[in-house]
């Protein structure tokens, strides 16, 4: 590609493009969740939730940028006041080059030295298997099966060793 990719935090100009990246990806796979919500919110509302959320330090909102163009998302969404739920997507023309590689790397480094968060947490489907080694040589476990879903959670060291 010669075009150079950045990863960076969203800010809230990236609200229209976020949403476009949304239901972009929407149509590109099932293998992913979009909030149901999606087709309802503005560019306003998304702006705000995006700043909200990475003021939080619990979740976080990042993306992979080509020039102008929103080529990948992730997300970290607080389940609860020690969990947060990880989401990585990439477009198709984008995929193979390493960028949900690149983001899950951007996200666990964030997990580690910024946020409040105990656990990462995440699903995927088995079918999913790129995905799948990604997030166990990262350092994800399998902690449930259901049918053909994983559920998957990275550990933060900082909750283990402050017990001991």
């Amino acid at each position: 590609m010669s075009e150079d990719v950045r990863l960076r935090a969203a800010v809230s100009d990236d609200a229209t493009t976020l949403l476009t990246l949304a239901k972009r990806l929407r149509q590109e796979t099932d293998l992913i969740m979009v909030d149901e919500q999606l087709d309802h919110l503005t560019p306003a509302m998304e702006a705000a939730a995006v700043e909200r959320l990475n003021a939080s330090g619990t979740n976080l909102v990042a993306v992979a940028a080509v020039s102008t163009k929103l080529v990948g998302l992730v997300t970290i969404t607080e389940q609860n006041p020690a969990v947060g739920e990880l989401g990585i997507a990439v477009l198709k023309d984008y995929q193979g080059l390493g960028l949900g590689a690149a983001l899950l790397d951007l996200a666990v480094d964030w997990f580690i030295n910024l946020s409040r968060l105990e656990q990462l947490r995440l699903t995927v489907k088995e079918s999913n298997q790129r995905a799948l080694h990604l997030y166990q040589h990262s350092g994800f476990q399998i902690t449930q099966q259901q049918h053909d879903i994983f559920t998957m959670t990275y550990k933060n060291d900082r909750s283990e060793s402050a017990s001991r």
